[in-house]
């Protein structure tokens, strides 16, 4: 496998950054602006606007910078976004599904957003953390913290949950989140982030080889989650061992029909017993980039992008198209606060919520 080092002998000297300033404005009466981290071969941009990763800029096998994640021109489509609400950003304070938007703790029933075809809830009802401006608590040249108080009552859940989020571009080549929260009342939680990638910026994601370390999925059935999990192996889910992500797209099988002809699945990880545990991996051909996922949580979302509809564009013109992206957010199993045994995404007083992330990059 090719590294950086070699690469950027050839790379150009800057990446084409975003101008901050299209990017500085109010909202909710607190400012809005956008931040930019590097490292020796890398460099992201991210808005405390729902904590949004608007570009990351990574070499590909020749030295050429890609920007690898779909993301908008101006905070004014972010917040005014007519599609692809998630786009790049944190999600939470429960990401994925909520079935009934409701769950119960102690005999005290508590009723959420039904975001989610009216019935649900999704990443954290109408008004999430995607939604949100984070106060940018410290920023210095290779990363950036973020902090906001979830509210008691907020999109109906109790307590007030105390958030810090940081991302950081470390000396690996890896775009490193970390999250922490603690609570004054018991409630689930379970943040994750929702970056789009696309490492070609261009075309689709079919051709890509994808590995994902799990022989299981929660499985979707309509709008709900079903339990237990479903056992993949040997279907055309099963990416234990590397291979094109659209050989899954045409088949029959009945999750992926259910999940209109792509991954829209948690995929339960054989967790490690190490402290991170590899839970997918990506590769592009065409620009050789590599994208090694490591995490400490049960679950993982795939999303192949199947919902886009090429109507609307991101940056650099380029259409939001169907099959154009894969999503690969880690977390704890979706619904967990309605599924006795599912991971507990129950976090008390006195006990700290801890996650963190790694995207790691190289070519090859």
């Amino acid at each position: 496998m090719a590294t950086f080092l070699v690469a950027a002998c050839s790379a150009k000297p800057e990446p084409a950054l975003l101008d901050e300033t299209r990017f500085d404005t109010v909202v909710d009466e607190k400012p809005v602006s956008l931040v930019t981290i590097r490292n020796k071969h890398l460099a992201l941009q991210a808005t405390n606007f729902g904590g949004r990763v608007v570009s990351l800029f990574v070499p590909d096998r020749n030295g050429e910078y890609k920007d690898v994640v779909l993301g908008r021109n101006t905070i004014d489509e972010y917040v005014h976004y007519a599609s692809d609400r998630f786009l790049g950003s944190c999600v939470g304070p429960v990401a994925n599904r909520i079935t009934n938007a409701s769950f119960t703790i102690d005999g005290v029933t508590y009723h959420l957003e039904t975001n989610h075809g009216g019935k649900g809830t999704l990443h954290g009802g109408f008004k999430g953390l995607d939604s949100i401006v984070w106060e940018i608590e410290n920023a210095t040249k290779n990363s950036i913290t973020f902090h906001y108080i979830h509210k008691d009552g907020e999109g109906g859940f109790p307590g007030n949950l105390d958030i810090r989020m940081k991302y950081s571009l470390t000396k690996d080549d890896s775009f490193k989140i970390e999250y922490e929260a603690t609570t004054d009342k018991t409630r689930p939680v379970n943040i994750s982030n929702h970056p789009y990638f696309n490492f070609s910026q261009g075309g689709t994601i079919e051709d890509y080889v994808l590995y994902i370390n799990g022989d299981k999925i929660t499985g979707i059935d309509g709008l709900d989650v079903m339990d237990p999990p479903i056992d993949i192996k040997g279907t055309p889910m099963d990416y234990r061992t590397p291979h094109k992500i659209g050989d899954a797209f045409e088949s029959d099988f009945e999750q992926l029909l259910r999940g209109r002809g792509g991954f829209d699945h948690n995929y339960c990880i054989n967790l490690s017993s190490e402290k991170l545990t590899e839970a997918a991996s990506v590769y592009d051909p065409s620009s050789g980039i590599f994208l090694e996922v490591f995490s400490d949580q049960p679950g993982l979302q795939v999303y192949s992008g199947q919902y886009m509809s090429g109507k609307t564009e991101g940056k650099y013109g380029t259409k939001l198209e169907k099959y154009g992206s894969i999503t690969l957010e880690t977390q704890n199993w979706p619904d967990a606060p309605n599924k006795p045994d599912f991971p507990d995404p129950y976090l008390k007083p006195g006990e700290k919520y801890t996650h963190t992330c790694i995207y790691r990059f190289s070519t090859k």
